[in-house]
């Protein structure tokens, strides 16, 4: 068996496109039974781990998590070197518009 290595690799040198379409299957193979067997997504409760973590849990026990938050940054176009305020205020309105309008979204300012 210690000569299969050697082996497996004079076959390769010997038939390089056989052995790349070979790995180019075996690679379709894996993919295509990991999609198969599929996984267990994680929850949140699986990262708590140490003193964060139970912190966490006792933060969410006592209904004290926060919402999520997403920030935008507007900033001055590349090369021109300064921030034209009109343009910056109408690009905030817009994205604040267009973040009310999902539904996920409790506020926006």
């Amino acid at each position: 068996m210690k000569n299969l290595p050697v082996r497996m690799a004079r076959w390769s040198a010997g038939h390089p496109w056989r052995a790349i379409v070979c790995w180019l299957l075996f690679v379709a193979l894996c993919l295509g039974v990991g999609i198969t067997v599929g996984g267990n997504p994680a929850t949140t409760e699986d990262f708590r781990i140490g003193e964060a973590g139970r912190a966490e849990a006792m933060a969410a026990e006592g209904g004290l998590q926060q919402r999520p938050v997403e920030r935008v940054l507007i900033t001055a176009r590349p090369g021109t070197g300064t921030l034209d305020l009109t343009a910056a205020d109408v690009a905030a309105k817009d994205v604040a518009d267009r973040m009310r309008g999902l539904s996920g979204v409790a506020d926006s300012a």
